[in-house]
């Protein structure tokens, strides 16, 4: 605002502003006050951006009366996606007011710029692009009439405008697209916009017609007659005369009236264009504008902090039913007109923590809010809220946090229900979650969830007596390694602290400060020898920063434990031991349901190993090791939102979770290359006390399927859908689907009825929506892929067949069908190498390829291996054993160092059988 004073004071015709929130406002702020107050005192024009928020989200300054404000169009004059448009919020009052082209726009780039881009120019979309445009034109105008004031300016440029495509409204352009050649060569300007009012619900006998004088002025030496017209001819406007004429030096007046009365419910906008008799060429345009409120009542929301103050944060409200929910802030109380139905209100605010450093976020939901006949209150109330406290059975740090809520709504497709979803950021300590009551007409489930592992960053003292949470920064070198390190102060960790204090094979201890970024205190840090950072922070909560590509390994700690340390490291008494963890040994996942509602008691889940099911999980890996990551999503609700972790493979690690809770699982290998290989399961659950393997990439890797893919192996009437994953490994546990990025790899998918190809696909595994005969028909799928040896060792080449019957399916939808697939149990090391010159139990089990079952009973497997690469072949014995194996016994090469393929295949008496060749499955050691 001072800015805006001091421009304006300075004797500027006209100002430039690209600045605004995401909060609509109807013009009363504080800063769209200002620019009306200097625009009335000085007579400066002020051009102002309306915003790249979207519909009805023009905000303070743009909502100012007197602004001139700025849409976006693209080079075709087209609205850009992003413009702010109108109403103003609470008024109804009309902007933007004009629009100008704001997409992809090319302008010299500052070389003082510090936010990207380089060269001498560079290439932005915004309405802050189009501004400029229109402040150019306005000092133009300004130029050629000198003597005009800011609101003259405003005036013809609008009125001058060039009009759009008929589909857009005032709300939305303006009066149109900003025309500089029609502006300086038109004498003739008119009144920009008529606003006839908004007429809110319920509507009264007084609600009476409007009329406003549409004045024209003409700074020319001759008369101009000029012929009106309304686009908007059956709408509520009228013209009090169709043609006027305007005298040379002087103005002229013509009533224009807005009838609510004659006005359906909602929103009427048009435009008065004025034609030049003598030429038939257009000369100006006013829009018009008049809203006539449907059925609405008054939604009080009123946010509570835990403090039972006023608190302020971003409010989603969403009426049943309807696809897309609004999201306003709310700065303590607010009022939105809302048409009945039944509502769902939440937020998420910032709230203090449990201590006087620590952070909190307060979840607060409303899930049923009944809106009819009469306005209603809702208080999203944060002094209720039960902090949230899960634990571990051993010393953990949190990995990820998320609460997850869903509103069904009676009577309605699950499809519109209201799903929100949060996973916090690690700046935050406590959660908190407000009770609810229950709902009458819908469903509401709402889930935790807490991942906890060990802490990349262990710090303690005194023979552990004294611990220190720390918060590995990103960017922070990490590895695995315990020390025992005396600690220093050096101050704000500048570099010339480092004069004071012999930091070399120490711990740094230093408190944040705005005078020393993150990066040069880490890099100040590694200059000085020592072996780690930490960082106390000097504000509320957790301290998360980006250090750059740091040498040594950095952590914040907490304000107020962050003293303590402090201290201790001044006297010069303090050692810490650090225990340095890059992938956690153990993870915990832990969820808690609460449906129906959230109750009014403590939120507590601190489980015993015993109440926990455990996974001994087994990470594969043929190559010597690498980074990869992965995840276990919960899937209560779905779809479920997680972040993958880092993991090292090959490696095993303990896992412990939830019993009875629905997970389904990804990991991949190769994310720091160019051939990422991902493996994800179908859907899982364990059962309390219980223990589980998984074997994660293990051999033998060949095609398969998981529902976690959600389009199978499918069939609607006469028409086919053929999906499996190319590289997917064996599991007792799970169904597994794994692949590698489409295209990167030779793929060839061939489909046949009977002897006929009916689908070839020569990049890929799939076939979809494919016509097919009718009938129940015999078919075959033939699946060739191969890989690169030099980055995955194992499983080179893969040949598969499946036949199998389909018939057509009477069904709305496509219906999945199961296939005969193949099994492989034969032990291996984690890299998937069997020994040499030993005898090798192997089992085969013929598996239906999702969770349907293939007809029929197996009446023939075969198996088949080669140590040439296929290129001769040993016949293995198998006999059928327990629990559908298929069991049998071979004694591997002599020579360690090669490989193992397979070639095996299962029928059954049904018409179903397939055909695996495994090129390179297994390593020999």
């Amino acid at each position: 605002m001072a800015g805006m004073q001091w421009a304006a004071e300075s004797g500027a015709d006209v100002v430039n502003m690209s600045l605004g929130d995401s909060y609509p406002t109807d013009g009363s702020d504080p800063m769209s006050q200002t620019v009306d107050a200097l625009s009335e005192q000085y007579g400066t024009l002020f051009v102002i951006a309306a915003g790249n928020a979207g519909p009805e989200s023009i905000s303070a300054p743009g909502a100012a009366a007197s602004a001139l404000t700025v849409a976006a169009t693209d080079k075709q004059d087209r609205l850009a996606s992003f413009s702010s448009t109108g109403p103003l919020a609470y008024s109804g009052g009309m902007k933007p007011d004009i629009a100008a082209p704001g997409v992809d726009i090319t302008a010299a780039r500052s070389q003082e710029m510090t936010d990207g881009g380089e060269g001498l120019y560079r290439t932005l979309s915004g309405t802050s692009m189009a501004t400029p445009h229109v402040v150019g034109a306005a000092a133009i105008l300004a130029q050629q009439h000198p003597d005009w004031t800011g609101k003259q300016l405003k005036e013809h440029l609008m009125s001058t405008a060039n009009g759009l495509d008929n589909g857009y409204s005032p709300y939305e352009v303006g009066t149109g697209r900003v025309d500089v050649a029609a502006a300086v060569r038109t004498s003739v300007r008119a009144t920009g916009s008529l606003f006839f009012g908004n007429y809110t619900w319920p509507h009264e006998p007084s609600d009476v017609a409007v009329t406003k004088d549409l004045t024209f002025t003409n700074s020319g030496s001759a008369d101009v007659s000029l012929k009106l017209a309304l686009t908007d001819e059956d709408g509520p406007f009228a013209l009090g005369a169709t043609k006027v004429t305007v005298p040379a030096g002087g103005t002229a007046a013509v009533p224009v009236t807005g009838d609510p009365q004659t006005a359906s419910a909602g929103r009427h906008t048009g435009y008065v264009t004025a034609t030049d008799v003598a030429t038939g060429k257009p000369v100006t345009r006013t829009s018009v504008a008049l809203l006539k409120e449907e059925e609405r009542y008054d939604l009080n929301i009123k946010l509570v902090g835990r403090d039972g103050k006023p608190a302020a944060g971003w409010v989603g409200i969403n009426l049943a039913g309807d696809s897309w929910p609004w999201n306003v802030y709310v700065d303590g109380s607010t009022t939105m007109r809302m048409a009945p139905g039944m509502y769902t209100v939440a937020g998420y605010i910032d709230v203090a923590g449990e201590k006087a450093d620590r952070s909190g976020l307060a979840v607060l939901v409303d899930p049923e809010t009944v809106l009819k006949d009469r306005s209603m209150d809702v208080v999203l109330d944060a002094s209720k809220a039960r902090l949230l406290q899960t634990e571990a059975p051993q010393r953990t740090e949190d990995r990820q946090r998320k609460v997850d809520f869903n509103v069904h709504y009676k009577g309605l497709d699950p499809f519109l229900d209201y799903r929100s979803a949060y996973v916090l950021p690690p700046t935050y300590d406590d959660v908190y979650v407000a009770p609810t009551e229950p709902m009458k007409q819908g469903e509401f489930m709402l889930t935790t969830r807490w991942r906890k592992g060990e802490p990349q960053l262990g710090l303690s003292a005194l023979g552990g007596r004294l611990r220190f949470e720390a918060l590995v920064q990103a960017g922070s070198a990490l590895g695995t390694a315990t020390d025992r390190l005396d600690a220093v102060y050096a101050g704000n960790g500048a570099a010339a602290e480092y004069k004071k204090v012999r930091a070399k094979g120490k711990v740094v201890v230093v408190r944040r400060s705005d005078e020393v970024p993150p990066q040069e205190r880490a890099e100040a840090a590694a200059a000085a020898g020592a072996k780690a950072l930490i960082v106390v922070n000097d504000g509320v909560g957790p301290l998360m920063e980006y250090v750059g590509e740091s040498a040594v390994p950095v952590a914040t700690v907490h304000r107020d434990a962050g003293r303590t340390l402090v201290a201790m490291a001044k006297a010069g008494i303090l050692t810490l031991t650090a225990k340095q963890t890059e992938y956690t040994p153990f993870v915990y996942d832990l969820t808690r349901e609460y449906p129906g509602q959230v109750p009014d008691r403590a939120l507590v889940y601190k489980p015993t190993k015993g109440d926990l099911a455990r996974i001994d999980a087994r990470y594969y890996s043929a190559t010597d090791g690498g980074l990869a990551e992965g995840y276990r999503s919960d899937f209560t609700l779905s779809p479920s939102f997680n972040l993958p972790e880092a993991e090292w493979h090959p490696g095993t690690r303990t896992e412990w979770v939830t019993p009875g809770q629905v997970w389904r699982e990804f990991h991949t290998q190769g994310v720091d290359g160019p051939l990422p290989w991902s493996m994800v399961s179908g859907d899982n659950t364990y059962a309390k006390g219980s223990t589980t393997r998984l074997d994660w990439f293990a051999p033998a890797t060949r095609p398969g399927q998981s529902e976690s893919f959600g389009v199978y192996n499918s069939r609607w009437q006469n028409y086919m859908t053929w999906n499996v994953q190319a590289w997917a490994s064996a599991s007792d546990n799970m169904r597994l689907g794994g692949y590698l990025p489409w295209g990167e790899t030779p793929t060839h998918l061939q489909v046949f009825q009977g002897d006929k190809l009916i689908d070839d696909n020569p990049n890929g595994g799939d076939m979809q929506w494919q016509e097919v005969p009718a009938g129940n028909l015999p078919y075959r799928a033939v699946l060739d892929a191969e890989r690169p040896g030099d980055v995955f060792r194992l499983s080179t080449r893969t040949h598969t067949e499946w036949t199998f019957m389909s018939a057509s399916v009477d069904s709305d939808f496509f219906e999945p069908f199961s296939v005969l697939n193949l099994d492989y149990k034969l032990e291996s090391d984690l890299h998937g190498d069997v020994k040499a010159n030993a005898t090798q139990q192997i089992a085969l089990k013929p598996v239906s390829m999702n969770l349907g079952t293939v007809p029929g009973t197996v009446s023939k497997v075969k198996l088949d291996v080669s140590y040439d690469d296929g290129a001769t072949w040993q016949k293995v014995t198998l006999a059928k054993g327990a629990g559908g194996y298929w069991k049998g016994s071979f004694r591997t090469a002599k020579k360690p160092g090669g490989f193992l393929s397979v070639r095996a295949s299962a029928e059954k008496d049904s018409g179903f059988s397939v055909k695996n060749e495994i090129i390179r499955a297994y390593g020999l050691r």
